[in-house]
C-alpha cells in the first residue's frame, strides 16, 4: 500500500466510477483497475463493488477512506510545506470560520498572522459547524473557528474551547411582537420561522418547541446561509434563534429585537478544532495562538472553559500552550 494507490483509491471513490476517476488521475482505465486491485489484495479485502451504475465501497472501503483521504491530504500538504520552505515562504494554512466570528475576530487575528514578513498563502471557508468539521476530517481543512453547539461531537478532533455564546430569540422591528415584553408559548408556535439548514439546528429548533409544549402551527423554513437568515428577520415576519455576537450591529441599529421567550436561553461554546493526528505546521500552531489572545481580549464575550458535552476529554483554553508548545 502506497501514497498513489491510496490517491487512486479516493479518487474512485469521489467520482463514482473508474473511467471518470482514470480521466481525473490521468491514467487508463486498466491501470486504474489493477491498481485498486493490487490494494485489495494486499489488504486481503474487497474494498469496491462494482455495479451497473458505478462503483460502491464496501464496509472496508468506507473505513479506508477515513484514513486514505487523510493521508492524501497531509502528503500534498507536507510537499507544499517543504516547497514554500526552499521559497523562503511559511506555507499554506486553510481555515474554517463560523459566520459568528468572520466580522470581528478573524480580520485582526489574519492581520496579526501576516505581520510575520514571510508570505503565507492563506485560504478562508465560511460555513456552518457541520460543514467545516467534515472537511477538517478529511484534510481540506487545517483549523475550524467556529461556534459549537453542546451537541457537537468533537472527540476524534482536538479542541479548545475558548468562550461561551448566547443565543438569543429574535425578530425585526416590525414585527407583531416586537413590542411585545413577553410573549407566551401560543404566540411563538404560530409564528414563521427560519433556521439553519444543519442537522444542529434543527436538533436545537425541535428541542425548542418541545420545550414550548405547543405544536408548531406556521412555516418552517430552513436556510443555507445566515445571510439569509439574518435578512427574513430583518425584512419580514420570522423568528429565528441566533448567536448575540452575529446580530450585534442590527440590534444596535434597531432592524432586530430579543423577545423575552419562555425558555432558557442556548449557549454554544466558541472555539478551535484542529485534527489530533497529521502534520502541525506552524502557521498553524501561530494561528491557534493569536485566535486564544484575541478571544482574552474580547469583553463583549463570556469567556470560560465550557465545552460540547461530548467531548469531555478534550482540552479546554488553559491547554492551547500545551499543544502550541507540543
Amino acid at each position: 500500500m502506497n501514497i498513489r494507490q491510496l490517491n487512486q483509491f479516493v479518487a474512485v471513490a469521489r467520482a463514482g466510477t473508474i473511467s471518470q476517476a482514470a480521466k481525473i488521475q490521468n491514467i487508463s482505465q486498466p491501470a486504474l483497475t489493477r491498481s485498486l486491485q493490487n490494494l485489495e489484495t494486499d489488504l486481503g479485502v474487497r474494498l469496491i463493488e462494482r455495479r451497473a451504475n458505478g462503483v460502491f465501497l464496501s464496509e472496508y472501503g468506507q473505513h479506508l477512506l477515513q484514513y486514505a483521504e487523510c493521508i492524501v491530504g497531509d502528503a500534498e500538504r507536507v510537499r507544499r510545506e517543504i516547497t514554500a520552505m526552499k521559497n523562503g515562504q511559511r506555507g499554506q494554512l486553510n481555515v474554517g470560520v463560523g459566520p459568528a466570528f468572520s466580522h470581528q475576530l478573524l480580520p485582526r487575528a489574519i492581520d496579526e498572522l501576516l505581520s510575520g514578513g514571510s508570505q503565507l498563502e492563506l485560504k478562508l471557508v465560511e460555513g456552518f459547524v457541520e460543514d467545516l468539521c467534515d472537511q477538517l476530517r478529511i484534510g481540506d481543512l487545517d483549523v475550524v473557528l467556529s461556534l459549537f453547539p453542546s451537541t457537537h461531537d468533537v472527540t476524534d478532533l482536538g479542541f479548545a474551547g475558548l468562550c461561551d455564546v448566547e443565543s438569543v430569540l429574535v425578530c425585526g422591528a416590525n414585527h407583531p411582537l416586537a413590542a411585545h415584553s413577553h410573549v407566551g408559548r401560543q404566540r411563538l408556535a404560530q409564528c414563521n420561522w427560519v433556521i439553519a439548514d444543519q442537522a444542529h439546528a434543527a436538533n436545537r429548533f425541535r428541542e425548542y418547541l418541545s420545550r414550548l409544549n405547543v405544536p408548531p402551527t406556521a412555516h418552517h423554513v430552513k436556510a443555507s446561509s445566515l445571510r439569509l437568515i439574518k435578512s427574513l428577520v430583518v425584512n419580514s415576519e420570522y423568528l429565528s434563534i441566533l448567536p448575540k455576537i452575529l446580530v450585534e450591529r442590527e440590534l444596535a441599529s434597531g432592524q432586530i429585537r430579543i423577545l423575552n421567550s419562555p425558555v432558557r436561553a442556548l449557549v454554544s461554546v466558541g472555539g478551535l478544532a484542529w485534527r489530533r493526528s497529521g502534520y502541525r505546521s506552524a502557521a498553524l500552531v501561530d494561528f491557534i495562538a493569536i485566535v486564544e489572545r484575541e478571544f482574552a481580549q474580547l469583553p463583549n464575550l463570556n469567556v470560560g472553559t465550557a465545552r460540547p458535552t461530548q467531548c469531555a476529554e478534550a482540552p479546554n483554553a488553559a491547554n492551547v500552550a500545551a499543544f502550541v508548545s507540543s
